[in-house]
């Protein structure tokens, strides 16, 4: 059995693929023993991985840009269970309509961050600029991070990942923007490793991407344990929370598992647009498809899906 130390971001929805593969044993089944690291978000987890305090890390794309870029790091993802835009545009109580959210305070962690990434990438879509057309208040990472977005005489808008719009909504709350109908592609929920462990360990990678495909797999066809998954790890415990959130990522994981050139592409085009990044990078040195290319011509998924052969 080989030990692996996984640096993990945060307990939320995104990070489900990861946590199914551990609960559904998917990770035991290829020989891997994993050991779970939590950090106060991926802009701690990453630089963890780098210096080699893990082996692993789900997360997803502008921060792996991010740290590579400015940081010289070898960060790639080897798989993606959602390669679109997947999260909620949530208002503060008397904001509705995504008119009235022109010139506010919309709320992130940190500038450059990926909701920062996320809101850029809106504002463009609807022909809104970002300059004029909002306040960014950086709320930080220190203590509970919905008290700190959620406090209306610091911000008004928030873009929000589950099961955190569903908790908004319950206390008061509007849910005003589905992003998944830009329908835009931007690479999230990112198995990821660095390259100096691929070259060493290419055996463990592939093993580690098979679970992690196995996990993604049974989280969106099996309501009942996405939904317990989602409940242990993030301590919800309101049923209608956890199945709306259940609901509204499940629908996106799945696919081929590439993590994609063009979902990478958005994540740095906003970066670069935010100043983050003094460069416009191409997307090729910050991803490796091979493993889920290895898969793919094994037959991996055609058994996963029940097709034999």
């Amino acid at each position: 059995m080989e030990k692996i130390r996984i640096a993990c971001g945060n307990r939320g929805v995104g990070t489900s693929p990861l946590f199914a593969a551990v609960e559904g044993g998917s990770m035991k089944d290829n020989g891997l023993d994993p050991e779970l690291k939590f950090y106060e978000g991926h802009p701690k987890a990453l630089p963890a991985l780098v210096a080699g305090e893990a082996e692993f890390t789900n997360t997803v794309s502008p921060d792996v840009i991010t740290v590579d870029v400015r940081d010289g790091a070898d960060v790639v993802i080897v798989a993606s269970a959602v390669s679109r835009t997947a999260t909620y545009v949530t208002a503060r109580p008397g904001l509705t309509t995504r008119e009235e959210l022109r010139g506010k305070r919309w709320g992130v962690l940190g500038r450059g961050d990926a909701d920062h990434c996320t809101i850029a990438l809106a504002f463009e879509r609807w022909g809104w600029d970002l300059d004029k057309d909002a306040t960014i208040v950086a709320v930080g990472t220190g203590g509970p991070k919905l008290e700190r977005l959620l406090d209306p005489t610091k911000v008004d808008v928030v873009i929000m990942h589950s099961p955190e719009p569903f908790q908004a909504a319950k206390r008061g709350w509007n849910l005003v923007e589905d992003l998944r109908r830009l329908d835009v592609a931007f690479q999230n929920s990112c198995a990821a490793t660095t390259r100096r462990y691929a070259k060493a360990h290419p055996d463990v990678v592939l093993r580690y991407v098979r679970a992690y495909a196995q996990g993604v797999y049974r989280f969106r066809a099996d309501g009942a344990f996405g939904v317990e998954v989602i409940r242990k790890y993030s301590g919800e415990t309101d049923r209608e929370v956890l199945e709306a959130s259940y609901l509204y990522f499940s629908q996106l994981m799945g696919g081929t598992m590439y993590p994609t050139p063009e979902g990478v592409r958005t994540a740095a085009q906003m970066l670069h647009r935010l100043g983050v990044i003094p460069r416009l990078p191409a997307p090729d040195p910050f991803i490796d498809q091979e493993p889920v290319a290895r898969l793919h011509r094994e037959g991996f998924f055609r058994r996963l899906t029940g097709l034999g052969g």
